[in-house]
């Protein structure tokens, strides 16, 4: 009976094995969603993930990709920086430019007579 049991174990933590496999290389999960969609630790599904052949090699490829979006997102936001300064210094200037015309008006000579 107790053989019995430890088989079923076996036969299930084979089971899951490959399917965090089949998750993280086929269909490009990470482990935080592959342990949400099968019920276990993340923990235990980078121990899993560790102990492949293919996991640094496909580690490298994300982390490359995930630098490139990083940077691609760092640079838009840079643009739209820039953007929003340069019309909020157009707003000062405008607002300036008509101050500066009131106070051409108020004080020119029909103004005051």
């Amino acid at each position: 009976m107790l053989i019995t049991i430890l088989r079923e174990e076996v036969i299930t933590t084979d089971s899951k094995r490959q399917k965090i496999c089949e998750l993280y290389f086929e269909k490009n999960f990470n482990c935080i969603c592959i342990a949400k969609e099968l019920g276990i630790s993340s923990q235990y599904v980078s121990k899993v993930l560790k102990g492949q052949p293919n996991y640094n090699k496909q580690k490298k490829i994300r982390s490359g990709i995930k630098h490139k979006s990083y940077l691609e997102r760092k640079k838009a936001n840079r643009q739209l920086r820039v953007k929003e300064v340069k019309e909020k210094e157009n707003y000062e200037l405008e607002y300036l430019r008509h101050l500066q015309w009131q106070h051409a008006i108020e004080m020119s000579k029909r103004y005051l007579v």
